[in-house]
């Protein structure tokens, strides 16, 4: 399904997990990024800001999320 994904710069910190706030068609979902620790949050962000705006799209465009709408994404993922 082609889905318009719009991704905010940056991410927010909940629950010791990086948050990065996304639209989709016009509704407000949230990306759950686990497996970095708060005080490496802001460098892996710069270092692969990219790769999660790729892999985000990706999971949009297959509809990857859960029962809240958030999609959840582990950073080892990533860095493989």
């Amino acid at each position: 399904m082609n889905q318009a994904v719009q991704i905010q710069d940056g991410f927010e910190v909940l629950e010791e997990k990086m948050v990065i706030r996304l639209i989709v068609s016009g509704l407000i979902m949230h990306c759950h990024i686990s497996g970095v620790g708060v005080n490496k949050m802001a460098a892996f962000y710069q270092d692969h800001q990219f790769d999660l705006e790729e892999l985000i799209n990706e999971r949009v465009e297959e509809e990857l999320w859960d029962e809240n709408g958030v999609i959840h994404i582990n950073a080892d993922s990533i860095c493989s």
